[in-house]
């Protein structure tokens, strides 16, 4: 009946404290301010599954203790040859495209190609002009800088 009048009890004010999110970390400004970080409904429940799948092999019987134990084992043996053959491959080389040296040598040999054209478009440029500013110019049949 307190309740229907608005009248509150108490010990609810305790509860609604233990209640409040605390935060996960405070950060702290240069110039003064803070901000409170809360933890995400998300890594809360990464949390809650991270407890809840704990195993307790001493409690099981040996059919399923011995496969929980051969896919521990198995699975961290994978792990290993994975991680090693990847360390491995790039060691040696082998993570490279096979045929990658060859289409290093044609780009080579294209860019090589191009500058020497280009060069030489140059050169036949620069003679050209040198060449045209020796003749002189026809206009309409008169030659330029002529009054004929």
């Amino acid at each position: 009946m307190e309740k229907e009048y608005g009248v509150q009890k108490p010990g609810l004010e305790k509860e609604e404290a233990t209640k409040r999110t605390i935060p996960k970390r405070i950060i702290h400004f240069a110039n003064g301010e803070t901000m409170e970080e809360y933890s995400t409904e998300e890594e809360e429940e990464k949390e809650e599954f991270k407890n809840t799948v704990t195993l307790d092999t001493s409690k099981l019987p040996w059919g399923p203790y011995l496969r929980f134990w051969a896919i521990q084992i198995v699975s961290a043996s994978f792990s290993t040859c994975e991680f090693l053959g990847g360390k491995l491959a790039t060691f040696f080389g082998l993570d490279e495209p096979k045929y990658q040296y060859l289409l290093n040598e044609y780009y080579r040999t294209q860019n090589q190609e191009n500058d020497e054209q280009i060069e030489e478009d140059d050169s036949k440029a620069q003679s050209r002009e040198v060449s045209d500013e020796m003749q002189h110019l026809d206009i309409n049949g008169k030659q330029y800088g002529t009054n004929k």
